[in-house]
């Protein structure tokens, strides 16, 4: 059985990965913060700016392997997709560690790591 994070962790890249922004911004608090290899974004409004960007020819979509947690950190092993929106084709596909950080049930922080390991490494600090 998982967790009441785990799950909110799973509806997050589930509803990032249809596009339900709506869906994936009631699930913030109020201070989150999203770390990605482009920078920061601070709060509900940014990060839903953040949430809408898309690629001009693919689409994003999150297939989580592997979720551990410790206490309100829960790290997801994700392999993430790039589909061709004409063909339905995958155009490629990688491998990362995202770390989701709850408070309250609610995401405060979000940190992709492009080496799973280290994202892992966030449950022994």
């Amino acid at each position: 059985m998982s967790s009441p994070n785990a799950e909110s962790a799973r509806h997050i890249l589930e509803a990032l990965s249809e596009g339900n922004i709506d869906s994936f911004v009631e699930l913030l608090d109020p201070e989150v913060e999203v770390h990605t290899q482009r920078g920061v974004r601070h709060g509900p409004e940014e990060v839903r700016r953040w949430a809408r960007s898309k690629f001009e020819h693919l689409e994003r979509r999150y297939e989580i392997d592997e979720v551990h947690e410790a206490g309100d950190t829960v790290v997801a092993l994700v392999q993430v997709h790039y589909i061709w929106r004409e063909s339905r084709k995958i155009g490629d596909t990688s491998i990362v560690g995202i770390v989701f950080e709850f408070r309250d049930g609610r995401l405060l922080r979000w940190r992709l790591y492009e080496d799973p390991m280290e994202a892992l490494e966030e449950l022994e600090l």
